[in-house]
């Protein structure tokens, strides 16, 4: 129970994490050359398959961006929380950013077939058939996921710890707001 009330103290830290992350995603995309960044992608390929009205695939192609970084960063929050235990010796940002790196690869390989699911499911077509490979390169997606995680890092584990008064890499202990719960 106390790591669910650690995690909702951290709700406007996730909040900031998930909105930044995915605008720096995007940005990343936007600098680097990228054709059509995600949200853009998503949002034409959900308005084109669905048959939805094309005014909408902004709003939905955010919509979809911002509802998987969200995702993305509750999942570093819970995660993060759990692995925080009183009995860890290593430094909370040691496992911060070994969990940020670890979700980063973990992301990247799946991007293909979690947006092929997407794309199928929000444009009413079921489950697809099939599923492209696991992206196995390491160029620019991986780089853009682990930059996501990074943020993760500095917003839900640096950033509440140094407000609070504490350095982020004393051992993985709660926060002193926490204890008294």
């Amino acid at each position: 129970m106390k790591q669910i009330r650690r995690i909702v103290k951290r709700t406007p830290w996730i909040a900031a994490a998930a909105a930044l992350g995915a605008l720096v995603f995007v940005g990343v995309q936007v600098v680097t050359g990228s054709p059509q960044h995600l949200a853009e992608f998503m949002g034409s390929q959900i308005v084109g398959r669905g048959g939805y009205p094309e005014s909408l695939q902004g709003i939905i192609g955010w919509g979809v961006h911002l509802g998987v970084a969200a995702s993305y960063a509750t999942l570093f929050a819970v995660l993060a929380t759990l692995s925080f235990l009183p009995s860890a010796r290593l430094p909370r940002w040691a496992i911060g950013l070994a969990l940020a790196s670890v979700l980063g690869v973990a992301a990247t390989l799946i991007t293909a077939p979690a947006i092929t699911i997407t794309i199928s499911l929000l444009a009413a077509q079921g489950f697809p058939d099939s599923l492209p490979g696991l992206n196995t390169g390491w160029g620019l997606p991986f780089l853009n996921h682990l930059g996501f995680f990074l943020i993760a890092f500095a917003f839900i584990v640096v950033a509440p710890d140094l407000l609070a008064g504490r350095q982020a890499g004393m051992y993985a202990t709660p926060m002193r707001s926490e204890t008294h719960e």
